[in-house]
Order: structure tokens, then C-alpha cells, then sequence
């Protein structure tokens, strides 16, 4: 009989080789091609099945697949995800098998779609927040609808959104989500829940021809990060500790 443990080994190599292929694309293109994931679930999930049948684990490897699944379809719906990063989970979800842990609490938490999203959110985070804030700093004193902001708003604001010069939304519309509104005479800030599928451009193009803004003002925007790279490095930490960042803290207690 096969070892199930080198099974797994291969099943990991190969989930982690399909993630890094993904994250290239979408660095490039914001665009996920099907076949990345329909070649990437022919190889990795036969293995992961196999290796949890002879583990005697199917129950747990189940769990996960239900719970992910139903994560991704949901966060689709909900616009809280792009359709390439709910299908990455879901990629995930049934080809990475749960290992059980020492204790049924720490085995819940460390569900492989659950440990996955844990520590990409956290790891998007850290990316995101520092990118924003440079960005701010460089054009922020320049943007109209955040001038009249002020106090925690505003932080919260710089934090969260990001100044860019109009003409950088032309070139990358979809990197982009336009988060300001004119209001009577002036732009103001909003933040929208959920994916914007709107073309930024349209707004501008609007602001343009009523002479509100040129193509090198500062406008303020949802940065869409390329999630399917934060994903991937939560898997490759999940792979190589079998635990997340919240498992982390809790045991730092």
C-alpha cells in the first residue's frame, strides 16, 4: 500500500504549486484562468481522498469540505470575495485535509479552510495597511474628499482607502473601486461593503467632463488586493505548522 503520508506530501506540493500559478495570474491580469483550478482539483483531490480514507480521517476531511465550500459560496454571493478567491477556498477546502490536533478545540479551529482564511486575512492586513498608507502620504494632502475630514474619521479613512491620481484607476480599472460621492458641491468619502463591480472609470469620466477633477487629481479608492497571493501564503504557513495566527496568540497567552 502507498503511504498515506507521502500522499499527502505530494497532494501538498502540488496544491501549493496550483496557488503560486494562480497568484502570478492574478498579480498580472486580475484574471483566474478555470483550467488552473480544474487541472489543480484532477491532481490534488483523488490524493487528499485517498490519503484520508486510509487515515481513517474522512469524517474531518468532510467537515472541512462542507465548511469551505460553503464559506466560498457564500462569501461569493455576498460580494465579500472575488469568484477566483471563493473557487481558491474552495480548491483548498477539498484538496488540503484536515489534520486532527491534540484536542477537538484546537482540531475545530485548525480546520484547513478556516486556518487558511485565518491566517490570509491576517497576512492581507499587514500588507495593506502599510501600502495604504504610503499611498496616502504621498497624495492624500491633494485629495478633496479627505480635507474636510477629521479626527478618528479620518484615520480610520487612511487606513482603509487610498489616495491615487485619477489617471492611475484609468490605466488598472480593475484594481480599483472608486470610494468618494459628490455631495451638493463636494466629495466626500464612503466605504462600501463588499466588492464594487462597477468601472471606476464611469465616475471619473464624469468628474472630468463637469471640469470637478483633472486626470492627475488625487481621487480616493478601494485598493483590490490581489487576495489569491495572501491565500497562498496562508496555506504555505498552514502546510508547513498545521496551525494559524490565532492559534499563535491564544498559546502566547
Amino acid at each position: 500500500m502507498i503511504n498515506a503520508y507521502l500522499l499527502l506530501t505530494v497532494d501538498y506540493v502540488f496544491a501549493i504549486i496550483i496557488q503560486i500559478i494562480a497568484s502570478i495570474q492574478d498579480l498580472m491580469t486580475r484574471e483566474i484562468s478555470d483550467w488552473t483550478w480544474i487541472i489543480g482539483s484532477i491532481i490534488c483531490i483523488p490524493l487528499g481522498l485517498y490519503s484520508v480514507f486510509v487515515l481513517g480521517q474522512l469524517l474531518l476531511y468532510i467537515i472541512g469540505v462542507v465548511i469551505g465550500s460553503a464559506f466560498a459560496f457564500m462569501a461569493y454571493w455576498l460580494r465579500a470575495m472575488g469568484g477566483a478567491d471563493s473557487k481558491s477556498i474552495a480548491f483548498i477546502s477539498a484538496s488540503i485535509p484536515t489534520i486532527s490536533a491534540s484536542n477537538m478545540a484546537l482540531t475545530v479551529i485548525n480546520i484547513t479552510p478556516l486556518s487558511v482564511l485565518i491566517n490570509s486575512l491576517i497576512i492581507a492586513l499587514i500588507m495593506y495597511i502599510p501600502y495604504n498608507v504610503i499611498q496616502n502620504i504621498r497624495y492624500g494632502s491633494n485629495c478633496e474628499a479627505l480635507a474636510r475630514v477629521k479626527g478618528f474619521n479620518k484615520l480610520i479613512y487612511l487606513i482603509t482607502l487610498m489616495c491615487v491620481p485619477a489617471h492611475r484607476v484609468f490605466r488598472n480599472p480593475n484594481n480599483y473601486a472608486i470610494s468618494q460621492v459628490l455631495i451638493g458641491n463636494e466629495f466626500q468619502p464612503v466605504i462600501r461593503l463588499g466588492l464594487d463591480v462597477e468601472d471606476p472609470r464611469e465616475s471619473l469620466i464624469e468628474w472630468l467632463s463637469q471640469g470637478r477633477i483633472s486626470i492627475d487629481t488625487p481621487v480616493l479608492t478601494s485598493y483590490h488586493i490581489p487576495f489569491i497571493v495572501p491565500i497562498t501564503l496562508g496555506l504555505l504557513m498552514y502546510v508547513l505548522t498545521h496551525i494559524n495566527f490565532l492559534v499563535l496568540a491564544l498559546a502566547s497567552l
